[in-house]
């Protein structure tokens, strides 16, 4: 039984951390500084839907009170 080794193509990386890809077995991996997990590709393109709903919604000030919390500032 021998299972060829994965093959990690890089999706993206920075300074928070890195997504690799094996395409052959279709995993995405997630590294976060000291975390690491790993997705389907539905399940990490879900996710990433999610992730990119909320930032912008934190990039919102709310209107009663615009001291509430500190402006994020979205880097394209």
């Amino acid at each position: 039984m021998s299972k060829k080794p994965c093959t990690h193509e890089y999706l993206a990386a920075g300074e928070s951390g890195k997504v690799l890809m094996c395409r052959d077995c279709g995993v995405v991996h997630l590294h976060l500084q000291n975390i690491s997990m790993r997705f389907e590709a539905e399940q990490f393109a879900d996710l990433a839907t999610l992730l990119t709903a909320a930032a912008k919604n934190m990039a919102k000030q709310p209107p009663e009170n615009p001291n509430l919390r500190p402006k994020l500032t979205l880097v394209h």
